[in-house]
């Protein structure tokens, strides 16, 4: 391919951008609704035999899918080197490690939880316990996100406003 066709127009990154972001936020809606029926969020305590093995199934593939669109959607350009924003990479640079945790804590509770298996062999304390686990490096993972995320849509505008001038 020729450097023409190998580079995106600016409009087009930005607009891929978006949609990234808007899946992502999506994912993670869902994400966060089915973990708040999982762990009673509404100050319900979790009963495990309640729990089917179905629902965890379901929510460990909705986790995966999730940190799934942030690796290879979102931070994907960033590791390739093919960002070009300054701000955005020292950014990155700076939460991806701690973003990087939270996704092995993640992938964790999916092999734990995602067999199959009948939930009577964990106790409900294991459960709960990894439920909140999870739950605290979910809410830590959004706060990077979302760092993440206030920084590609400011670097765009401060962008736009440079080329107004």
């Amino acid at each position: 391919m020729n450097d023409y066709t190998d580079r995106q127009p600016s409009n087009d990154r930005r607009s891929r951008t978006r949609r990234e972001i808007k899946q992502l936020i999506a994912e993670r809606n869902e994400v966060l609704s089915m973990y708040c029926n999982l762990a009673g969020c509404d100050g319900t305590s979790v009963n495990t035999d309640e729990i089917e093995p179905e629902q965890i199934q379901e929510f460990c593939q909705l986790l995966i899918d999730y940190i799934a669109i942030g690796h290879f959607e979102l931070y994907q350009r960033i590791s390739e080197g093919v960002e070009r924003r300054h701000e955005i990479v020292k950014l990155a640079d700076s939460i991806y490690p701690r973003i990087e945790k939270t996704t092995q804590i993640a992938v964790e509770f999916n092999d734990k939880y995602d067999s199959g298996n009948d939930l009577s062999d964990i106790s409900k304390d294991q459960l709960t316990h990894h439920l909140s686990k999870l739950g605290e490096e979910l809410a830590t993972r959004i706060e990077l996100e979302d760092q993440l995320i206030n920084t590609l849509l400011t670097a765009k505008s401060n962008e736009n406003a440079e080329v107004m001038q």
